[in-house]
């Protein structure tokens, strides 16, 4: 036999009194008789009523659901933020309404009218759009169009034309963190694989990088410097583009740790000892810890970056934000490992 689902109207009818007076014992933002409360409580307990959390949370509007909006949370630099916005979410009674746009620009679109729809009291956007160096028109309409009735806030990344807010892990400086280690370590010849032209956070790293190797008196060698994407088959492909050159660098970079882990695969490939490169990765993801050599690389420094996004998402709802607090940028670090230490 089907269980009953109880209701409101239950309660009262039971316990003798209007639904509106279980409303209230509910909610607790009216005064109800001890008496009354406790009748209407012994009786909830009898029938182990459990209310309907979404309406109720509709008729205070007040959802306390976020919509995160990624691109694949199989990337381990998504879901290590994910994972510290959750846990954090959880904390502040909130809950995490998780969205992969699988990279499609469609999927985005369709994601930000369901989010709005289902009346979650924020949207947090990572990749796709907010990436590109070069604002689509129709996709920030889009996301100005939703920022009319929810704040969106955007981490690492932005869009030309919406002010909203953002956090971001300041790449520039850990860009900086690198090639100050490897320089330290002696250095003078580095190279870059990975990313993608046209992407901020690679562009914002190759601009950071030449610069830094000006600063320290190196040269930029273009052939060192190979685009190929970010996954580990992309990597792979770079370092065996990089290995065909007469004159190769001591020390490499990868825009993530899933390239770092394609360079190290053609260099087994190639029966090449991966120790004959200082390699540094991005993104301290969990790929970092399980390589051999376990690799050096940049930390975002996830657990403040997921706690500032929500504080400020939730501020934002309420309205508590002054302008000048609309962007937080939080300070990375470097996690030395086995991949730049001397032989």
């Amino acid at each position: 036999m089907d269980k009953k689902t109880f209701t409101i109207y239950d309660i009262a009818e039971a316990t003798n009194v209007s639904p509106a007076t279980v409303s209230r014992v509910l909610n607790g933002n009216y005064p109800v008789s001890k008496k009354t409360k406790e009748k209407v409580l012994a009786k909830i307990q009898e029938y182990n009523f459990q209310p309907n959390s979404i309406a109720r949370s509709l008729s205070k509007k007040e959802t306390k659901m976020i919509g995160l909006i990624l691109p694949d949370i199989t990337n381990p630099f998504f879901s290590s933020f994910c994972i510290e916005l959750e846990k954090y979410a959880q904390k502040k009674g909130y809950t995490i309404f998780l969205c992969n746009s699988m990279n499609d620009s469609a999927m985005e679109s369709v994601y930000l009218r369901v989010l709005s729809e289902r009346q979650v009291e924020g949207i947090i956007m990572m990749g796709g759009r907010i990436n590109k160096s070069v604002t689509e028109a129709e996709e920030a309409a889009e996301v100005l169009d939703v920022m009319k009735k929810i704040p969106v806030l955007m981490v690492n990344g932005e869009m030309s034309g919406v002010d909203c807010y953002q956090v971001r892990s300041d790449e520039r400086l850990g860009m900086r963190m690198i090639v100050e280690h490897l320089v330290e370590m002696g250095h003078k010849n580095i190279g870059l694989l990975g990313g993608k032209q046209g992407i901020t956070s690679t562009d914002i790293k190759v601009e950071g990088f030449k610069q830094n190797l000006v600063e320290n008196g190196l040269v930029y060698h273009p052939e060192w410097h190979i685009y190929s994407g970010f996954s580990v088959e992309s990597g792979q492909k770079a370092m065996e583009m990089l290995l065909e050159n007469k004159e190769l660098p001591s020390a490499i970079i990868c825009m993530n740790d899933m390239i770092a882990s394609g360079a190290l695969v053609a260099c087994n490939q190639q029966q090449i000892d991966p120790k004959k490169f200082a390699f540094v990765g991005y993104d301290d993801s969990f790929v970092a810890d399980i390589l051999t050599p376990s690799l050096t690389s940049i930390n975002h420094d996830y657990e403040k970056l997921g706690q500032a996004a929500l504080d400020l998402i939730i501020k934002a709802k309420n309205e508590q934000v002054p302008e000048k607090s609309k962007e937080v940028t939080i300070i990375p670090y470097l996690t030395k490992r086995n991949s730049t230490a001397l032989n």
